[in-house]
């Protein structure tokens, strides 16, 4: 399992280095990545979703399943 810590970094530039964590990561890994609330909260679980991704909330950590 990865984490990022993305606390206090701007959308778009949040989901941006979300997406490339995955880009490198194997399907089936977790990506764990702390966020602020608002804004960030809504957008890259979204994001992820949409990019087909299994997504879990929990406070300000994203769960993330690669597939």
């Amino acid at each position: 399992m990865t984490e990022l810590d993305l606390t206090g970094v701007p959308c778009p530039m949040n989901w941006v280095r979300t997406r490339l964590a995955l880009e490198g990561m194997p399907r089936g890994e977790r990506l764990e990545v702390l966020l602020d609330p608002g804004e960030p909260l809504d957008s890259v679980p979204r994001s992820a979703r949409e990019d087909g991704h299994e997504v879990a909330l929990d406070g300000n950590r994203v769960t993330i399943v690669k597939r």
